[in-house]
C-alpha cells in the first residue's frame, strides 16, 4: 500500500502541470458554465482531497455537459475513477489494495486539471477563489 502511494506520488510529480508550456486562456470558453463548474469542483477536490471523492464525481458530472470537448473527455475519465474509489471506500474491506484505484483517480484528476488549464490558463482560476490546486500525495 505504501509502495503504491509512493509510486503514485512519483507519477504525479512527473506529470506536474508546471512542466508543460503555459497555455493561453480562451476568453470564449470561460462562458461555458459547466466547464467553470467542473473546474471549480476539481479545484476543491484537489485542495481538500477528501474521501469518498464526491467533489471529483461532481466535477465529472458537470464536465459531461460542457461544450468543451477536452473538458468533457477528461470528465468521462474522471467519473469512473471517482466511482471506483468511492465504492472501495464504502466497502471498508481491509483486504482491498486501494493503491491502483487511487492511482487511476490521481491520473484522471491530472487529465482534468490539464483540460481546465488548457481552457482557463494556469490556476488559480479567478472563479475558483482559492490557491493553486496541486494533487496531494
Amino acid at each position: 500500500m505504501i509502495r503504491t502511494l509512493v509510486v503514485a506520488s512519483l507519477v504525479l510529480a512527473a506529470c506536474s502541470p508546471t512542466a508543460a508550456p503555459d497555455p493561453v486562456a480562451s476568453p470564449t470558453k470561460a462562458s461555458d458554465p459547466r466547464a467553470v463548474s467542473a473546474c471549480r469542483y476539481l479545484a476543491d477536490a484537489l485542495k481538500k482531497n477528501v474521501l469518498p471523492p464526491f467533489m471529483d464525481a461532481s466535477a465529472a458530472n458537470h464536465a459531461a455537459y460542457s461544450t468543451d470537448p477536452d473538458i468533457r473527455a477528461a470528465g468521462e475519465r474522471l467519473g469512473p475513477a471517482a466511482k471506483e474509489v468511492g465504492d472501495i471506500y464504502f466497502r471498508k474491506d481491509p483486504a482491498i489494495d486501494t493503491g491502483p484505484a487511487d492511482l487511476r483517480l490521481a491520473e484522471a484528476r491530472q487529465g482534468m486539471l490539464a483540460a481546465c488549464t488548457k481552457v482557463f490558463g494556469e490556476p488559480p482560476w479567478e472563479f475558483a477563489g482559492q490557491p493553486t490546486p496541486t494533487p496531494s500525495s
